[in-house]
């Protein structure tokens, strides 16, 4: 388990989740822009699916990836700290974040499933959660497939071009393969794993789902919440030092109060 411990936060916690980055829907001037506009960021969490799909290793790299990255980079040379959660659009990310991928990859923190943040008196988890909904066996399968070791050894030794052009293909497949669970949000799973994960924290921040939503276990003072996506909504959830929250929308150039 990854724990980041912030004592006495002297600046704002931001999380952004599922921008889904590409030229088309999603460019990247238009993230980076926000991610430049944060005022005093101290901690920045992205959620994962960052872009359409990511091939980590830089060989793999598009202008799009580069561009992006540069954001990140400077953000963390501000003094920010830079959380990563992996997405199921991620790929050949490091299970661990070397000196040698830290020179690659702007971020401070690099997490695969859940992380963990004391934030003042506050504690906060974060995960993506293409995971929650164990009724998608589909998915599961096709997730545990393309991640293993095998399969990621493969993809390295291949040429950037082939490599590109096969992780388009599997992009295509996420848009179009079981459409079932996709227009369908597990409301009971949810509220399942909401009723475990939020016994010992103040707030779950989820992503993943596309939706801007809080969920409530009875009994429990804490809020599991699932995090609107940049992709389609261009928002972005604020924190300030005391744990009060507001919502940023990024619109005509700049990022307001929702």
């Amino acid at each position: 388990m990854t724990v980041l411990n912030v004592s006495k936060p002297d600046g704002f916690l931001y999380i952004v989740a599922d921008s889904h980055l590409d030229e088309d829907l999603a460019p990247a001037k238009e993230f980076v822009e926000m991610l430049l506009q944060l005022q005093n960021p101290h901690t920045v969490v992205f959620l994962g699916d960052l872009f359409k799909i990511w091939l980590a290793p830089q060989k793999f790299w598009t202008d799009l990836h580069h561009d992006t990255m540069e954001g990140f980079e400077q953000l963390r040379d501000r003094g920010c700290n830079v959380v990563f959660l992996a997405g199921n659009r991620e790929m050949l990310l490091p299970r661990k974040l070397t000196d040698k991928w830290k020179k690659i990859i702007p971020f401070t923190h690099l997490a695969h499933s859940e992380w963990f943040l004391n934030w003042g008196d506050k504690r906060y988890a974060f995960t993506h959660g293409d995971t929650i909904n164990y009724n998608d066996k589909q998915y599961l399968r096709w997730k545990a497939f393309t991640h293993n070791s095998i399969f990621e050894a493969f993809f390295r030794t291949i040429p950037g071009v082939l490599a590109r052009w096969i992780a388009g293909r599997i992009e295509a497949m996420l848009v179009n393969t079981n459409k079932e669970y996709k227009v369908h949000f597990p409301a009971t799973e949810i509220q399942e794993f909401a009723k475990s994960a939020l016994q010992n924290v103040d707030q779950y921040f989820v992503g993943h789902f596309h939706l801007d939503q809080e969920v409530m276990v009875e009994g429990s003072s804490g809020v599991l919440r699932i995090v609107p996506d940049w992709l389609s909504q261009r928002k972005v959830i604020k924190l300030n030092p005391a744990g009060e929250m507001e919502v940023l929308r990024f619109e005509n150039g700049k990022l307001n109060t929702d």
